[in-house]
């Protein structure tokens, strides 16, 4: 499937367009984990209040151990509720400041002329794709995804489309469906391949492997790779530098990184690596 909207009007500029257009909205990464923690939160602090009145309305035993309940039921409701408003906040705004960071990663290491053909897998809602797109001149920007929206809410060719609309770059940007581990695209075809929280999904570490071998298949010698993701940052390296990427720049994330990967227990720790492909 490949879609492509009707380019913007050639006497209208892209800052212009983008002023008088509605933002973007990239959606809530990994909707259901939000959700589950925005539950667990609100239903602690019941409980917490529950325990707090049965320890004043009672003595005794009683009454310390529902003190004590509702002290636990406490560090539920901040830990859940903490953790869905950094998920909202990580979606609506972490993501597009890091988003301009990896993109001039990318730069540094292969600067942009404007002319380049970009893929992003695992585009969802654009994010990365268009803001490739709106480095672009006379290049293209091309997002392939399966569309699940359990990684993401109201993943849809229609929405990346929407968004490359609002922010002025329809004309640079096409959307295709298809998979990360098999991507129908003939060797060397772009001259930068990016993917963001994308491949965590894939269960399998070989599909993972597959996954990145086929970014490398398609880039270009020369290209920069741009992987940002939020586990299994070890093996990505290890593997990519196996296969001969080059200038290698690791993101660790800093302190935010390491405190929300300390509060998830390891499974949400957002870094990036990004990489030239040896010529």
């Amino acid at each position: 499937m490949s879609v492509l909207l009707d380019p913007n009007p050639p006497s209208v500029s892209v800052a212009a367009t983008a002023r008088a257009l509605p933002k973007p909205d990239y959606g809530i990464d990994a909707p259901g984990v939000r959700r589950g923690m925005l539950t667990a939160g609100i239903s602690g602090a019941v409980l917490c209040g529950v325990g707090v009145t049965v320890a004043a309305l009672t003595s005794g035993a009683f009454a310390t151990a529902a003190t004590w309940l509702s002290v636990a039921f406490l560090f539920v409701a901040l830990y859940g509720l903490g953790m869905a408003v950094y998920m909202t906040y990580g979606s609506r705004i972490g993501k597009l400041r890091n988003r301009e960071s990896l993109l001039d990663v990318a730069g540094a290491i292969r600067a942009w002329t404007g002319h380049e053909s970009v893929l992003d897998v695992g585009c969802g809602r654009g994010l990365m794709l268009v803001g490739a797109a709106r480095r672009l001149t006379s290049g293209k920007a091309v997002g392939i995804d399966l569309w699940r929206n359990e990684d993401q809410a109201d993943n849809t060719p229609d929405a990346a489309l929407e968004n490359a609309r609002r922010e002025g770059v329809s004309d640079r940007v096409r959307v295709e469906t298809g998979d990360a581990r098999a991507l129908p695209y003939p060797d060397a075809s772009f001259d930068a391949v990016m993917s963001h929280w994308v491949i965590h999904n894939l269960p399998e570490a070989t599909d993972r492997t597959r996954a990145m071998d086929e970014m490398l298949r398609v880039l270009r010698p020369g290209g920069v790779l741009v992987l940002a993701d939020i586990a299994y940052h070890q093996m990505y390296r290890a593997h990519l530098e196996a296969r001969g990427l080059t200038d290698l720049h690791a993101d660790d994330g800093g302190w935010e990184a390491r405190v929300i990967g300390a509060l998830s227990g390891g499974s949400f720790r957002p870094q990036a690596l990004v990489g030239r492909r040896a010529a």
